[in-house]
């Protein structure tokens, strides 16, 4: 028997994994005769793989140990990120309060103050009135206000989807010793996305839950259309907040919330034109041939 030091026995047992690792992969596209060969020739390899472990071990060459054993070199981390969309691509462009957003039942303000319509800044907090009714479930309805895009003058964009960012806080305040039941936070709902006065992009005509459009969410919510926004047309939505009282419950709802309209830059005075995403460009949707209903 030949004896050898710790590093030497580590060579070994590398060498005769790597040849294991080879003839394993292997093993699947050669044909029967070879197949036979090769398992044999694997069995040799894992009886002498067993041997060194032993004598490793007697020896206490952890090093041996775990190569044999295909541990070495198996560990690590990976990272994933998500690269950037490319350029002129999923662009966002925020809706602003354009009207004097009012309501009985709280208050919106916005970055121009309470109730006042902003131009510069785009997030708008909703702070319900804390009254409650003892005996019936009453529904709060924040009046609706219309959130406009600015226009873009130095830029042709492809509209092609809509998104809302909400965060809600909402805390109740109990009018009685006992709450039977918990109460619903405050949701933001809108309705009638529209360019330049054009038809509605959402497939609801009256108003959906905000969250069918969250910016969360793992996919974009799809419209009926992707038109194209040029300067002097602007997008347009209508958003209103709706809050819940339950019976001897005040309820105190708080909702910060920003609309934006996702785009493609197909041409920018600056930047020069851009190749957009296969779900921007022209016909890029259309079915040729073939039949829808079969």
């Amino acid at each position: 028997m030949a004896y050898y030091g710790a590093d030497e026995q580590v060579e070994k047992v590398t060498a005769l994994v790597e040849k294991k690792a080879q003839l394993e992969a292997a093993l699947p596209v050669v044909d029967d005769n070879r197949a036979m060969q090769i398992e044999a020739r694997l069995d040799k390899i894992d009886a002498a793989l067993q041997n060194e472990i032993a004598r490793a071990r007697s020896i206490g060459n952890e090093a041996a140990v775990r190569a044999a054993m295909g541990l070495d070199g198996q560990g690590g981390l990976s990272f994933q990120a998500q690269a950037p969309a490319g350029v002129g691509r999923l662009v966002r462009l925020p809706f602003y309060p354009s009207n004097t957003p009012t309501s009985t039942v709280g208050d919106y303000i916005t970055g121009a103050g309470s109730a006042t319509a902003s131009t510069t800044v785009p997030v708008v907090t909703f702070a319900s009135d804390a009254s409650g009714d003892a005996a019936n479930i009453v529904r709060q309805n924040g009046d609706a206000f219309t959130m406009k895009t600015p226009q873009i003058s130095w830029a042709t964009l492809r509209i092609v989807g809509f998104e809302c960012a909400i965060d809600a806080n909402n805390s109740s305040v109990s009018t009685t010793a006992t709450v039977a039941n918990s109460v619903p936070a405050a949701k933001l709902v809108c309705k009638d996305l529209k360019i330049g006065g054009g038809a509605n992009l959402f497939t609801h005509e009256d108003y959906g839950d905000a969250d069918i459009y969250n910016a969360d969410a793992p996919e974009f919510c799809g419209l009926r259309d992707y038109p194209l926004l040029k300067s002097p047309n602007v997008a347009e939505v209508n958003v209103a907040v709706v809050g819940v009282l339950a019976g001897n419950v005040a309820q105190q709802n708080n909702l910060t919330f920003s609309c934006n309209l996702l785009c493609e830059v197909l041409q920018d005075d600056n930047y020069g034109s851009h190749v957009p995403g296969p779900y921007a460009r022209g016909a890029a949707m259309v079915r040729r041939g073939g039949s829808f209903l079969s």
